[in-house]
């Protein structure tokens, strides 16, 4: 047997399952797959939300209701011959894709099979058909799902590489940037992190709705950036585990000690005292970080040195499982320069780069230290706000086509007219599959986009 032909993506090999099984026993297995299509979904779903990890990947009631229709029609298209092998073949590699992004393994797969598998052999066994026809039906309904799962896996395994180059490489492309300027602006936003606890918990500042925890983090850039940008680029850092420990210490022991002493000059001191010193371990261990980075090899776009589209999955997959274990939503922007062909075409490549360039600068100065902002492509861009509501992405979404509309433009001409942007909004709801998410604001900044008020 050629190379070609023992690859389970091969035709070949679809072929030779159908061919060698005796047409009687093929027909047995459609007759039961057909009829109990949906039973056999229904028994799988139930098995599979038993297990613990299968549980967290379909408690979304999107993704049941979806994939128990969704299996039905995959098991009736896969016994049936009148389904081109080819179209089998490329929805295996479609599904292993999916898999692939929502972060299935493989040993899952591989024990769902066997719900199916054990499923149908007993109904094969309770058709009373000849013995002859019952062991061909059996062989080629294992042989069949098999050839189906082998395909997922190698589709999953692929796609799953192409995602494992993308984390490092967004990390090679981070350790490209100005590491002194970054490093210089985590320990300004770690400062004035320090300032407002000062501020809110010890000096006569009045507050309205007063101080915690949860608060504190989320108007901390730095506790941001931290905790959704730092701990992917500079993975296995032990630095950042001491980082986060000296955050926790703050928030959950000194926080509160601080907020109670608050009327006591003489209670409240040594506390202060003792915020001052964590506070300058997380100023060193910063340092320490960023010392022990090099400079690698470049990824950045070209024009606006915003992340490349490539970086995307790999950070939206990683949000998804912050999101699913803190329950705090993330919501994403898709970004338009209205009618960017006519300008880019008036201005020419030059003149348009310009003013590509001036929209990322507002876009990255106007987001929290620990967003994302995509070039995606000519004129549009993506936004990834980390623990963001769709109020609050609605919010920011019109705030940054405000800024942008009020921008002046520069080319080296001294001519440019002004931009416009619009924005869709969509909003993390635990579906874990990150493209219904980039569709949904893509279809929402096609029919009802956010623009400037401006």
């Amino acid at each position: 047997m050629t190379q070609q032909e023992h690859r389970t993506d091969s035709p070949f090999a679809w072929h030779q399952v159908r061919q060698l099984t005796d047409a009687n026993a093929r027909i047995q297995v459609k007759l039961i797959v057909d009829r109990d299509a949906q039973a056999l979904a229904d028994l799988f779903y139930h098995e599979m939300q038993a297990d613990d990890d299968a549980g967290k990947l379909l408690d979304h009631d999107l993704v049941n209701r979806r994939l128990r229709a969704s299996m039905a029609a995959w098991l009736r298209a896969l016994f049936d011959e009148r389904t081109l092998v080819e179209d089998l073949i490329a929805l295996q590699r479609r599904t292993g894709e999916v898999h692939a992004r929502i972060g299935v393994s493989n040993a899952l797969v591989s024990g769902g099979a066997r719900i199916l598998k054990r499923a149908i052999t007993r109904r094969l066994l309770t058709a009373r058909a000849p013995d002859g026809v019952l062991a061909g039906a059996v062989q080629y309904v294992y042989e069949l799902i098999d050839l189906a799962i082998d395909t997922m896996a190698a589709s999953a395994i692929s796609s799953t590489a192409r995602l494992g180059r993308s984390d490092e490489a967004y990390r090679l492309f981070f350790l490209t940037q100005n590491l002194r300027a970054e490093r210089e602006r985590q320990r300004s936003h770690l400062m004035q992190w320090a300032r407002n606890i000062m501020m809110r918990n010890y000096w006569e500042v009045p507050v309205d709705d007063g101080p915690s925890p949860q608060r504190e983090r989320h108007d901390s850039h730095f506790a941001l950036w931290i905790e959704h940008k730092a701990s992917m680029l500079f993975e296995n850092a032990p630095e950042l585990t001491l980082i986060r420990e000296r955050i926790d210490v703050i928030e959950r022991d000194l926080l509160p000690r601080l907020s109670d002493a608050r009327d006591s000059h003489a209670e409240s001191k040594p506390i202060v005292a003792r915020l001052n010193e964590e506070i300058g371990r997380i100023e060193a261990l910063l340092g320490a970080m960023f010392d022990r980075s090099t400079h690698l090899e470049d990824g950045r776009d070209d024009v606006t040195l915003l992340l490349n589209r490539r970086f995307f999955p790999s950070i939206v997959k990683r949000e998804i499982g912050l999101s699913q274990v803190s329950g705090v939503p993330f919501s994403l922007l898709m970004l338009d320069v209205d009618d960017f062909a006519s300008i880019a075409m008036a201005l020419g490549s030059e003149g348009s780069d310009a003013l590509l360039a001036q929209v990322a600068a507002v876009l990255g100065e106007n987001v929290r230290a620990g967003d994302f902002v995509f070039r995606i492509g000519d004129a549009r861009f993506l936004v990834l706000l980390v623990e963001a509501s769709a109020d609050t992405a609605t919010t920011v979404a019109r705030a940054l086509c405000d800024h942008v509309a009020r921008m002046l433009p520069r080319t080296s001409t001294g001519v440019a007219p002004r931009l416009m942007l619009s924005a869709g909004v969509a909003t993390f709801d635990g579906h874990p599959d990150y493209q219904r998410l980039v569709e949904e604001a893509e279809a929402a900044l096609r029919a009802a986009p956010v623009r400037s008020t401006a």
